[in-house]
């Protein structure tokens, strides 16, 4: 990705000076200053703010580039006096579809071009430096792979080592630019500074986010389209906000970290936002209440989303029931 979000030197560097990643160190983070919420048009949804960004900039001469970006959000609803509708989203599968047998995706050398695979960072692998979200990871891929009616899918976890570099497309790690390639097919760079979150996002109630990446016809700048018409999916980066407080379970003033886990990880395998969100009042207090209840509902309310709904099950046999396809 030329020219873009490079550390500059005066000189070629010594092998020795170069920087390198430690797995047991958490190394700096940063990001270009163009994602700043501050330099960007308050006009339209922010997640289409960031990809219009991201694009333009970042990934303006690759040839993949970003399609959807997904935040799951802590719900901050003022309280209402009748019974309100706060939030209602209904895609089931995203615009963007993984494609077996692609040569392209083969980002980790393994040959297999009909698995997904993904991989975590270390360093970020720990939530408020207490909870390791290691096999929570593991736990939650499990849940999706084989907690629903359709076993169709291998999902396969590449091992991250420091000789790979950068696993982020996005953020510069440890004195590291932003990697030219992926290291797998999704990379879940893990809990972050809150300051990212605030300065990117523009606000401090963002849990998580997903970025789907897409591949790029560089005739035409195009999304490459599959047989059924969605857009060739290339990579997911997913990131989780450190600066709440995490638990293991639903708690009050905490956030479970395998309901927000487990929806994140729901996008990259194509599923969207789902359901109603609602507030009741009576007696001046008030209940949010979602229809129907899921894991890919689109806020956090406080209530556990460790699990798989019906509409879940189903929407993810409609992103895999066939698979594989050409």
């Amino acid at each position: 990705m030329a020219g873009t979000f490079l550390f500059g030197s005066c000189g070629e560097p010594q092998l020795s000076d170069a920087p390198t990643l430690q797995e047991d160190q958490k190394p700096p983070v940063t990001f270009p200053d163009i994602l700043n919420s501050r330099n960007r048009s308050s006009s339209g949804r922010l997640e289409d703010q960031l990809v219009s960004t991201l694009n333009s900039t970042l990934f303006a001469d690759a040839n993949i580039k970003v399609s959807q970006v997904h935040v799951c959000m802590l719900n901050s609803v003022n309280k209402a006096t009748t019974v309100t509708t706060v939030d209602q989203q209904f895609e089931s599968t995203l615009s963007s579809r993984w494609v077996t047998n692609d040569t392209r995706r083969n980002w980790n050398g393994d040959n297999n071009l009909n698995d997904l695979d993904w991989m975590f960072f270390p360093p970020f692998a720990v939530a408020n430096g207490t909870f390791n979200a290691t096999p929570i990871y593991q736990a939650m891929y499990n849940k999706w792979e084989f907690g629903g009616s359709c076993k169709t899918l291998n999902i396969d976890q590449t091992l991250y080592n420091t000789s790979m570099g950068n696993p982020s497309l996005i953020l510069g790690i440890g004195g590291l630019p932003p990697a030219d390639l992926p290291l797998a097919d999704i990379s879940v760079i893990g809990f972050l500074p809150a300051s990212i979150f605030e300065a990117i996002f523009g606000s401090p109630n963002v849990l998580g986010v997903a970025f789907s990446f897409v591949f790029i016809n560089p005739d035409t700048g195009e999304p490459i389209k599959t047989t059924r018409g969605k857009e060739d999916k290339a990579f997911t980066e997913v990131w989780f906000n450190n600066g709440f407080s995490w638990s293991m379970g639903a708690a009050p003033g905490k956030i479970d970290l395998e309901s927000v886990i487990l929806h994140e990880f729901g996008h990259t395998l194509n599923l969207g936002h789902f359901g109603i969100l609602q507030a009741f009042t009576t007696n001046g207090v008030t209940k949010l209440v979602y229809q129907p209840v899921n894991t890919m509902n689109a806020f956090y309310i406080g209530e556990p989303r460790n699990f798989l709904g019906p509409n879940d099950k189903g929407n993810y046999c409609e992103a895999w029931g066939s698979w594989p396809w050409n």
